[in-house]
């Protein structure tokens, strides 16, 4: 995304008051109420750093220490494709749109059906992504249920390694599992330095909410830390489950959830490549649902953008999801407000593009749906310039009033910078319908299929493919 496209941004949802007391709030809770660690190590780092840890249950931070942390974090950082190419600029105001990770099920492309979610098409929807002009990254979107898992998430990286060349942000059950993907990420691009000077995969963790920071969540972290890559840390709290029922009390809860795992992992590693945000939203009391198409969610989005501007931190939030079961008006709608309000918010990695289901189903034609309209929320946003090309008043004056601009030669070379959509449908009625009459998940499922078939990933070398299958070979599950 262009570097001016959001400077000066105006979209706040909080006033500098609020964000204050947000702040001094999320440090109360820390100093006063406290969090859970269930990992030795950050046990023991946060004792190092002067905290008491005589109650592990009840661990206070004061709140000099979030501070400290949130200075030596990294305002911005560079993340780079398969071959060490510069890809994502992770600094402020800058967008990128990727896919979601663990759904069960996926919609099969060529049968419409729903079923559960294979290795093959976590490689398949990588593949697929590959090829899409607005999605810049890419998550496994699917688990692969087809094997023991303990396997799935180091499996559903290398289905990812060997179908795209975009970053891929991953997840694990633990500290092996990242460990085994930071080594298959080396293999692939020459060795452990290469990846640590030219990082191209994230990670994605979390602490459990409310203020639980697990040892499964916070060793993958760690291990992140060790070798420079840069990791995403966020609270997912949901309103009236494991979190208050009001979005202010929620939004408090995640920042201090965040703030918290940054202060274990800057003290892990000063500079650490520590990524804010949350995943937050109400929990539907009518079926226990975690809600992806609640207003909620856009307003502790919009709250989070707002703390992490203040902070100065490169910021992680969901667009582009629906809880619709299939593509329809609600998943247009839901898909639309969230991808063009975390736009506007200046979110730097917006995920969870396509998903269904509130999470549990993905599809080829939601994630080419979610990139046509990133590709229309880029035009809306996009800069604009006042010049004489812009504005050609020699043209409008040899037009005159009551003119048509239709044949001037200004009109013949700018038509062509209009947004024209690649799926959406302008045509008149009797065009159209002559045409079949194809409503817009009809033409989605021609477009993808035809995309699919015709899209071929860049194979790894077969040397770098055989190092990446030696590191899978000798990994030890963490389950």
């Amino acid at each position: 995304m262009d570097k001016t496209q959001l400077q000066n941004r105006t979209n706040r949802i909080l006033s500098v008051e609020q964000i204050n007391q947000v702040h001094e709030l999320a440090l109360q809770l820390l100093e006063e109420v406290g969090c859970t660690v269930q990992c030795e190590e950050a046990l023991d780092i946060l004792g190092h750093a002067g905290c008491d840890i005589s109650l592990p249950s009840r661990v206070k931070i004061p709140r000099k220490l979030v501070i400290e942390s949130i200075e030596l974090a990294p305002k911005q950082f560079q993340v780079y494709d398969r071959d060490g190419n510069p890809s994502m600029s992770i600094e402020s105001d800058h967008c990128f749109y990727g896919t979601g990770s663990d759904c069960p099920n996926t919609m099969d492309l060529y049968t419409g059906k729903r079923r559960q979610s294979t290795k093959d098409d976590v490689g398949r929807l990588a593949r697929f992504c590959d090829v899409l002009p607005n999605i810049d990254f890419v998550m496994s979107f699917g688990i692969a249920q087809d094997l023991h898992s303990g396997a799935d998430f180091i499996h559903g990286y290398e289905a990812m390694l060997l179908n795209t060349k975009k970053p891929a942000i991953v997840t694990g059950h633990g500290r092996n599992d990242m460990q085994t993907m930071v080594e298959m990420a080396a293999a692939s691009r020459g060795g452990f330095e290469e990846i640590k000077l030219k990082p191209s995969l994230i990670l994605y963790t979390e602490p459990m909410s409310p203020l639980i920071h697990t040892k499964m969540g916070v060793s993958k972290g760690l291990v992140c830390c060790e070798y420079g890559i840069p990791f995403i840390y966020i609270g997912s709290p949901m309103m009236g489950a494991n979190g208050p029922a009001t979005i202010e009390g929620t939004l408090v809860q995640a920042v201090a959830e965040c703030l918290s795992g940054l202060v274990i992992f800057q003290n892990k590693q000063p500079g650490a490549k520590f990524i804010f945000g949350g995943d937050s939203t109400v929990m539907d009391m009518s079926n226990m649902m975690f809600s992806y198409g609640a207003p909620e969610l856009i307003s502790l989005n919009a709250g989070l953008s707002d703390m992490a501007h203040f902070y100065g931190l490169p910021l992680f939030c969901i667009g582009g999801a629906t809880d619709s079961k299939i593509l329809d008006a609600q998943a247009g709608l839901e898909y639309a407000l969230s991808l063009y309000d975390a736009t506007l918010n200046g979110c730097n990695i917006i995920h969870d593009c396509g998903y269904l289901e509130s999470g549990l189903t993905s599809s080829f034609e939601s994630v080419l749906f979610a990139d046509e309209i990133i590709g229309m929320v880029k035009h809306i946003r996009k800069p604009m310039e006042f010049n004489n090309d812009t504005v050609p008043l020699d043209v409008m004056n040899k037009v005159g009033p009551a003119g048509s601009f239709l044949k001037e030669k200004h009109t013949r070379i700018n038509y062509k910078n209009f947004w024209n959509p690649r799926f959406l449908d302008r045509r008149y009625f009797g065009n159209w319908n002559a045409d079949g009459g194809k409503d817009l998940r009809e033409v989605l499922n021609i477009k993808a299929k035809q995309i699919f078939e015709k899209c071929q990933p860049q194979p790894l070398s077969e040397t770098k493919l055989q190092l990446v299958h030696d590191v899978m070979d000798k990994h030890i599950p963490d389950v």
